[in-house]
């Protein structure tokens, strides 16, 4: 460490947009629930066909497969997507800090 540094304060907190990995853990689950209900026509056809077609699933469903990863894609490598999932995450723990500050004001 150089002289001019400090050390870091134990329990110091970061800033409150700042998620944790278990935070951002959950913002990516989110996000796949999300691209699962905006591409439900593609999933839904690809288990139709898999349905159908039992152990020949491969060569019988490659055009359902093709469009459900496609549109799956679409939502989850876009990081805009992503970022609305976190933006929610971060508005739930101001809601939760907004509320606290009103119990302590109360008391």
């Amino acid at each position: 460490m150089s002289e001019g540094q400090q050390p870091a304060k134990r329990g110091a907190r970061l800033p409150i947009w700042v998620l944790s990995p278990r935070e951002e853990k959950e913002a990516r689950q989110n996000l796949k629930k999300f691209a699962y209900n905006e591409c439900d026509e593609y999933v839904q056809a690809m288990a139709n066909c898999a349905k159908a077609n039992g152990i020949k699933v491969f060569p019988a469903c490659d055009a359902q497969r093709d469009k459900m990863v496609e549109c799956m894609l679409f939502y989850q490598v876009d990081a805009k997507y992503l970022d609305e999932q976190r933006d929610l995450i971060i508005q739930r723990k101001i809601a939760a800090l907004e509320e606290q500050v009103r119990k302590n004001r109360d008391k």
